[in-house]
């Protein structure tokens, strides 16, 4: 049956479910319209009397129809599929349930790496879904000028409109680049500063605090209680980024009536990382019976997001924030202003992409380095030798001096990305060579940031936190270890992450003050063991859209 006929099928039988049981011993009266439909269908051709159909008939008939048509598609997609020479797991060759799964449970980036290490380099992850887990195909998915485009299924996270996040189109993306950028130089950076600074004023002060107020004779060698530095950097992060964005203060640090939009936003990411696998999921809301709390807190998000924008309009201050310096930057090229709708929706992702990679990233770095006495003694080392002050640690030359700080981020990122599943991309119109494999216009493709970051092939024994990957060997001429290899914590060319100077600068900002001002050490006692994790040392993540973990529970005390 020709593809135009479907939507009359579909009519057609609707209108014989509308019609009242037909007796067998009485004439069928004519209706013009049915009439029309079945001649249509071919019906009225000696091929089925119509006062024969019954409900039974009718029911019957659709579901052979649709067994058969089931039966046809996981044939054609077992055997005839473009992808369908490729090894996976097996009902990922039938169903974009299999990853939606993991996508609910949080370990995709663990299955993705698992996959490959069962199936190899090549894994089909889904029915149209093909991960490449080598260097070759990095470039060829996410460098410039790939032929690729976003995948469509980031619509979901689109909030009122579409942002860079999920934008497919390749010139409105670039026209909205441009423009965001401004945002993210360095001397936009310098302006942003001043608030980081206040918020990690504020740290010091918790810190402080909590000793206090737990130590019956505080002394200046005694440690605080173990706090959990994943929730403590989640409140910071967040503080920061609406404090940069929209000149609030929130005080999540101190006080917790805003502490909801931090838990409102992470039950959300559930639901739409799963939606982002399955959008089918959606259907007849589905998704809403499957996932109430999800549904429940984005909607206290947005109601947040709507008051945060309302109060910000009717209260535009000086104009010492993000928002108001993206209000007046203009297209380089065409003179064009982002409009009211363009500048929330992007401001809007600055909070949940910036505040969630942030606060992950420092309690990698927390955890990985206080689980080596021997690189927390040289980080130390290199921050308090590079700066005489608290008040001298500033964004500039001396912070971008602390090498071996930055090479703990680096190593960190790699380790425990915020984000590592896959960033998938759409194979455009005419196909496209990926890694020596032609592949299709629509197919999808991506790698898995976690897999690839944890390739031995790339990285020689890749679960051990080793920052001497990230410098140069030492008085020998030389270049890291790292040069070239596959990284992308932040994606790669046109599609990276727009915000990643301000996240290094927050990240390097917040460590290099906690490793001058206090001395830290891992809590003690069973309760605080670090979660089990497939690399001895790893500090677990889990991955919904953006990535978070527990802990490490550490304890501070004044450097001594």
């Amino acid at each position: 049956m020709g593809a135009n006929l479907v939507p009359e099928l579909v009519l057609f039988i609707a209108s014989i479910l509308d019609q009242p049981p037909v007796s067998f011993h009485q004439p069928c009266q004519s209706d013009p319209i049915l009439d029309f439909r079945m001649k249509n269908l071919g019906l009225l051709d000696g091929m089925i009397p119509p006062a024969s159909i019954g409900r039974e008939t009718v029911a019957s008939n659709l579901l052979t129809a649709s067994l058969i048509l089931l039966l046809s598609r996981a044939v054609y997609l077992a055997l005839f599929h473009p992808l369908a020479r490729y090894p996976g797991p097996w009902l990922a060759r039938f169903t974009n349930l299999y990853s939606a799964y993991h996508a609910w449970t949080g370990d995709i980036h663990v299955d993705i790496y698992r996959c490959h290490e069962k199936y190899g380099d090549r894994v089909r992850y889904a029915p149209n879904r093909l991960l490449i887990n080598t260097s070759a195909a990095v470039q060829d998915i996410y460098g410039h000028h790939a032929p690729v485009k976003k995948f469509r299924n980031y619509r979901v996270l689109a909030q009122q409109a579409p942002n860079t996040l999920t934008m497919q189109d390749k010139t409105q993306h670039s026209r909205r680049r441009r423009v965001l950028s401004q945002a993210f130089s360095a001397r936009s950076l310098e302006s942003w500063a001043p608030k980081m600074i206040a918020q990690l004023d504020r740290l010091s002060q918790v810190i402080h605090s909590h000793r206090a107020s737990t130590a019956s004779s505080a002394t200046p060698s005694d440690w605080t209680p173990p706090l959990d530095m994943a929730r403590t950097f989640n409140h910071l992060a967040f503080d920061t980024m609406t404090s940069v964005s929209f000149d609030s203060d929130f005080d999540t640090l101190r006080t917790p009536q805003h502490r909801y939009v931090m838990e409102a936003i992470a039950a959300s990411n559930i639901r739409l990382s799963v939606l982002l696998q399955a959008p089918e999921l959606a259907t007849a809301h589905l998704d809403g019976r499957l996932f109430p709390s999800s549904i429940a807190g984005r909607r206290q998000f947005v109601r947040f997001i709507r008051g945060l924008l309302g109060n910000r309009l009717r209260a535009p201050g000086q104009g010492a924030d993000l928002f108001a310096f993206l209000q007046q930057c203009r297209d380089p090229d065409t003179g064009e202003a982002l409009s009211l709708t363009e500048l929330s929706t992007e401001t809007a992702t600055f909070i949940i992409a910036g505040s969630d990679t942030t606060s992950t990233t420092m309690a990698a770095v927390c955890h990985y380095v206080t689980g080596s006495p021997r690189y927390y003694q040289r980080v130390v080392a290199e921050v308090r030798s590079t700066f005489a002050a608290r008040a001298d640690i500033q964004l500039g030359p001396a912070l971008n001096a602390c090498v071996f700080l930055r090479a703990c981020v680096d190593e960190a990122l790699r380790l425990s990305p915020p984000g590592g599943s896959s960033l998938w991309r759409e194979i455009e119109g005419g196909g496209a060579w990926i890694d020596g494999q032609w592949l299709p216009a629509g197919c999808e493709v991506g790698v898995g940031i976690y897999s690839i970051h944890h390739r031995t092939a790339d990285w020689p024994d890749p679960f051990h936190f080793e920052p001497e990957r990230w410098l140069a060997p030492a008085g020998a001429p030389g270049a890291p270890a790292s040069l070239g290899r596959p990284y992308l914590p932040f994606s790669l060319g046109a599609r990276s992450c727009i915000g990643k100077p301000l996240a290094l600068a927050q990240v390097m900002l917040t460590l290099a003050r906690l490793f001058w001002e206090f001395d830290l050490r891992r809590g003690e006692g069973p309760e605080l063991e670090p979660e089990p994790a497939a690399g001895e040392e790893e500090y677990v993540v889990a991955d919904h859209v953006t990535a978070g973990g527990r802990g490490p529970m550490l304890c501070f005390r004044p450097r001594g």
